[in-house]
């Protein structure tokens, strides 16, 4: 058994991939190691909120506590954290200092899938062509998945898109249409309600309070 819990709309992805792999699994709004217990759960997966390029992540008020505590119950095997955090974050030293079975996913920012994928974006055209620095929903999912049964356990995973793989590419591969144009005419195009796309990354998440 799986228990999950967050929020972020990866969560949703994961359910989906584990409902079509038939592994079983439980969503949950805390974790503790009670409820870990009962359900016999052998896998305990947090997933924080994540930055998406058009938007930053808001800090975490949860914790990591939660999850040391569900991984300490009898039987689980694997702890799962997908975070933006910073290794330097103090609560990311508490879980590697806890002796827990933890791993921990960091992707990139997230390019969320197209609403209208018929709509193309418009791209600057040196934009399109340079190396993408974000991930999609589904190469996130991806690596959660191959972790699930603890074969990644003390590690910490950066997710970040092929080194070969361009804007263009990318958004592609996210159901966006990009449509590489020139510079200028990307950005009369955002003056005039055009769908557009630029490189006004996310910042990073905010430290937790």
């Amino acid at each position: 058994m799986i228990l999950i819990s967050g929020n972020d709309p990866i969560v949703d992805g994961l359910c989906s991939a584990l409902d079509s792999l038939g592994r079983p699994y439980r969503r949950v709004e805390d974790l503790d190691a009670g409820h870990a217990w009962e359900l016999h759960a052998t896998t305990v997966m947090l997933v924080e909120s994540l930055p998406r390029v058009t938007a930053t992540a808001s800090a975490s008020e949860r914790g990591l506590r939660e999850i040391i505590s569900a991984a300490n119950a009898p039987g689980v095997r694997s702890a799962i954290i997908v975070t933006p955090r910073p290794d330097a974050d103090a609560e990311l030293r508490s879980v590697r200092r806890s002796g827990i079975p933890y791993t921990i996913v960091r992707p990139l920012p997230v390019v969320e899938r197209a609403s209208d994928p018929d709509q193309p974006v418009l791209v600057a055209r040196e934009l399109a062509a340079a190396p993408a620095a974000a991930v999609t929903a589904d190469m996130v999912v991806d690596v959660v998945l191959g972790v699930i049964d603890g074969n990644a356990c003390g590690q910490t995973l950066d997710i970040a898109p092929p080194p070969e793989m361009t804007w263009s590419e990318l958004l592609a591969r996210a159901g966006v249409t990009p449509r590489p144009v020139a510079r200028w005419r990307a950005r009369m195009g955002r003056w005039f309600g055009a769908r557009t796309f630029d490189t006004a990354m996310a910042s990073p998440v905010p430290a937790p309070a």
